[in-house]
């Protein structure tokens, strides 16, 4: 007993650590119970306190992300735009402390949608949020009390920096590039303000995908290191003025509040910010105290604060890294060989969640860091050096641009540019599966080490046989027959289906919106072992079904195109692209297929061209194109009219893509009978009236008829009239819509469809 207290008086922060979790974790989970809930997709009118005002994209955007407290337990997200509010509201009244009342359409958020995605419910509980509000609208406004005016101070000055930062490193560029082209494209918009507020929402989509999957996003996510760079020159600056061990003291002790009130409190930046004051308090009294208890203290103080961190990644991820490297402390004489120990054992340390975040860990990172976190930590200080200047001298800004430019220019283009070229390299990135595989063969070769050095053996020789038991499980573990197994993915108003045929190829039919590539059909790909497509057979260039290729082409894991033969070929037309930024909303406004060629050009993917009557086979898989024909390509300028549309064999097993099959096209296809029937029908254009027409669907007798749609989308589709006509043949219908990704799986002996929720 006696042993007992002196370990809790010893270890008294990790004690208390222990004892902050578990109130967290049971008060977070009450908290959340007892918030009120309201019918689903109705419309809800609401009153509550703001208790957050997410900074913008842009410090010109006008979008923003709110949470609203409607009780004690009830916390809801909203995202309103300020430039829609109602006669006799104003934007600046419009913080922390107002009271709002809003309407809208209610939903708890989604649960993941698809293999290996991401769960917006799950993301909403870390965050102690209840629901959010879609299409919200403000009906009233009253303004925030006096107490709060710090706390606007604090949003203010983050607003503020924000701009400054934009202002100070706007990227150069000589041709004005449309918004929905430039997020496809490696930039340094959004660089600065992420590495020093840790607002990464001002980055282009592709940079911040090409930081994720060189296992280099936590450059932009401010921490501990970002600390260090930040007080650099000010330890520099006490040293010049020689200044005494006191004075130094409290002059860091409040300049480092300065990079934790930047990034709004984060996780990591409110750890290092803790321990290093907790650090100046023990110099004070005269005193050592334990790293891991310090560290454990400061934990528990922000659970304290945020109980519902505790449910956070980030938070764990931040305390697991600072805990690993300080035990850790290599003591190496060379200072590279530290960095490249202590970044290697963090790797490893924080591998099981990296890699289940990211489905897979890119083997290269730690070792590249060792690169890209020095050019990480000059781009830092200048950057706080720019900032510092732009508050203090706002009529020099035009000086203070091209100081900037001179500065950081070359350096951040050249850590981009190596960042780029980690994040392509396939070779280097092993999927989950295949992660646990290798974990597995290490450990085996380590039994055998021991093995023959040990003079135990029978007991390592069970324990040796049992590990490969587990690694060849796998292989046993697979179906004797062969099996083509397609998921049909849920990417909201747009088509994007995976083909895993039976030897490992890989093939994918049309890739969503923006964002889809990246955000669910790489995740989905790896998730089921595979980190590349083989061929992507893209039916028609609208932003619906071409957008993610163009997104997974720019990470390399595109292999090779299908498209459909084109009327006329033609450059990519600036006049044309500015339509995608005008209304990305309408597919009819552009045709991707020009600007897709180009960028296939410059990535060197092979592409090839096909109409009616072309058919080809991969591994038991027959593809046959019955459009479009000369006829459907010069019908007019709609797009639509060149959609592949094409029967898939396997066995005896046959299903029809129509794509965005037109009416005129369905017509056609009625009277040139060549239609017969199938087992599975992709219906047209996402359940649209126009098409799927009665005599369509008598020809090809459907069994089943899968309908990729958006929830909520702005064309209500599928249409009534659509899902009568397909009731009346007797068809089974699966909507994406409402039951999320689903395998379609298919053998010699039977097919069957596996939901995969």
């Amino acid at each position: 007993m006696r042993k007992v207290r002196e370990n809790i008086t010893e270890r008294l922060g990790l004690c208390l650590f222990i004892v902050m979790v578990s109130l967290s974790l049971l008060g977070s989970e009450l908290s959340l119970k007892k918030a009120s809930i309201f019918t689903e997709s109705d419309p809800l009118k609401v009153s509550g306190r703001v208790i957050e005002v997410a900074l913008p994209v842009s410090g010109s955007n006008d979008y923003r992300r709110i949470k609203l407290r409607l009780n004690r337990q009830t916390v809801i997200s909203i995202g309103l735009n300020l430039n829609r509010l109602p006669a006799g509201s104003s934007a600046e009244d419009i913080q922390r402390g107002a009271i709002m009342t809003v309407s809208g359409i209610y939903s708890r958020g989604k649960t993941t949608q698809n293999p290996g995605g991401f769960s917006e419910k799950n993301w909403f509980r870390s965050e102690g949020i209840s629901a959010k509000l879609t299409s919200a609208q403000l009906i009233a406004l009253e303004p925030a009390a006096r107490c709060y005016r710090p706390l606007q101070a604090l949003d203010r000055f983050r607003l503020r920096s924000l701009e400054l930062l934009e202002k100070s490193f706007a990227p150069q560029s000589a041709v004005a590039v449309p918004s929905a082209i430039r997020d496809l494209q490696l930039s340094t918009e959004g660089i600065m303000p992420a590495l020093l507020m840790g607002h990464t929402g001002g980055m282009t989509a592709y940079t911040s995908k090409a930081l994720s999957e060189a296992g280099a996003y936590h450059l932009v996510c401010v921490s501990g290191m970002h600390l260090m760079f930040f007080l650099l020159p000010f330890r520099k600056l006490s040293a010049w003025v020689s200044l005494n061990f006191r004075s130094k003291r409290r002059l860091l002790s409040v300049v480092v509040l300065i990079p934790a009130l930047l990034s709004g409190f984060g996780h990591g930046i409110n750890r290092a910010t803790l321990l290093f004051l907790l650090a100046s308090l023990d110099s004070r009294m005269q005193r050592r105290t334990d790293k891991i208890n310090s560290l454990a203290l400061a934990a528990s103080f922000l659970l304290l604060l945020q109980p519902f961190a505790v449910r956070q990644r980030g938070f764990w991820m931040s305390f697991i890294a600072a805990g690993s490297l300080k035990c850790l402390s290599p003591q190496a004489e060379n200072r590279l060989v530290n960095n490249l120990i202590s970044s290697l054992g963090v790797f490893l340390i924080l591998l099981p969640l990296t890699a289940k975040q990211q489905q897979g860990a890119n083997l290269l990172a730690p070792f590249a860091n060792i690169i890209l976190i020095p050019m990480a930590t000059y781009l830092t200080v200048v950057g706080f050096l720019i900032l510092f200047l732009s508050f203090m001298f706002p009529f020099l800004s035009t000086q203070i641009n091209l100081l900037a430019a001179l500065l950081t220019d070359a350096v951040l283009r050249l850590w981009l540019k190596l960042i780029q070229l980690l994040a392509n390299c396939r070779s280097t990135f092993l999927c989950y599966s295949q992660l646990v595989f290798a974990a597995l063969l290490i450990i085996t070769a380590v039994s055998i080490y021991l093995l023959y050095r040990s003079a135990h053996y029978k007991l390592a020789l069970a324990a040796l046989l049992l590990l490969l038991a587990l690694s060849l499980f796998p292989w046993f573990s697979r179906q004797s027959e062969e099996q083509l197994d397609i998921i049909f993915l849920d990417v909201g108003q747009g088509d994007a289906t995976l083909l895993f045929l039976p030897q490992g190829q890989t093939i994918l039919i049309d890739g969503g919106d923006a964002g889809m590539g990246y955000q669910r059909i790489l995740p989905a790909l790896r998730s089921q072992g595979r980190d590349h497509v083989d061929l992507a057979l893209i039916t028609h260039g609208h932003s619906d079904h071409a957008v993610g290729v163009i997104e997974l082409m720019s990470l390399g894991r595109i292999k090779s195109l299908l498209l459909p033969q084109l009327a006329e070929k033609r450059p990519a037309d600036c006049s044309q692209v500015s339509a995608v930024a005008h209304n990305p909303f309408d597919p009819n406004e552009f045709d991707w297929m020009s600007y897709l060629l180009e960028f296939a050009a410059e990535e060197k993917i092979a592409v090839r061209h096909t109409v009616a009557g072309e058919q080809f086979s991969l591994d038991g898989v027959q593809i046959s194109f019955i459009a479009p024909n000369a006829e459907d390509l010069y019908r007019n300028d709609d797009a639509n009219n060149s959609s592949l549309v094409f029967y898939l064999d396997y066995y005896q097993h046959s299903i029809l893509f129509t794509a965005d099959m037109t009416k005129e096209t369905e017509e056609r296809l009625v009277l040139s009978e060549k239609l017969r029937p199938v087992d599975y029908l992709h219906v047209a254009h996402h359940g649209s009236r126009l098409t799927s027409g009665t005599e369509f669907l008598e020809q090809i007798q459907a069994a089943w008829a899968i309908i990729s749609v958006g929830e909520n989308n702005l064309y209500n589709h599928p249409h009534p009239d659509t899902l009568d006509r397909l009731s009346e043949q007797n068809a089974g219908i699966v909507r994406l819509d409402e039951s999320a990704a689903f395998f379609l799986r298919l053998s010699e002996a039977d097919s069957r469809i596996v939901l995969w929720q």
